[in-house]
């Protein structure tokens, strides 16, 4: 099932915001928060895929080598129902990637933690040791 939560993405450049799902993904390892956006919702967002406000980046997956537009501190990012929010996170905008993507860094800002990835089961790290989340259902783009 994975880790799913509900976030609010904001686009610093538009001011456009959406509500959706978002898979966490400790895999998807980066020094700063950092959400992969596919580009139909890059798109709806007004998000920059183009210099001097973005640039192709070369990402490495398990399934290879692409390349992929950054947009550097282009969202603001809430955590829905927890009144948690992260500013200034980059956006990398995928055409492949159906989801969007929490990295590894972005789920730290927000203070996730995943207490059984197949379940779908977290908490926040703030939260007391026996609290339980549970995920939202996917959303696609």
């Amino acid at each position: 099932m994975g880790v799913r939560v509900r976030l609010a993405i904001k686009s610093v450049d538009t001011g456009v915001e959406v509500t959706t799902a978002a898979l966490v993904n400790s895999g998807y390892e980066v020094e700063e928060p950092e959400l992969l956006v596919p580009r139909r919702l890059a798109e709806y967002l007004g998000i920059p895929t183009r210099p001097p406000r973005a640039r192709i980046e070369l990402y490495e997956t398990p399934t290879g080598v692409f390349h992929m537009v950054l947009a550097p501190r282009a969202l603001s990012v809430h955590l829905v129902d927890v009144c948690k929010r992260v500013e200034n996170v980059h956006a990398l905008v995928s055409d492949s990637e159906r989801e969007v993507l929490i990295s590894d860094a972005l789920a730290s800002a927000l203070g996730i933690q995943i207490i059984d990835a197949k379940k779908g089961l977290w908490r926040l790290s703030s939260d007391p040791p026996d609290t339980v989340r549970e995920s939202c259902g996917p959303e696609y783009w």
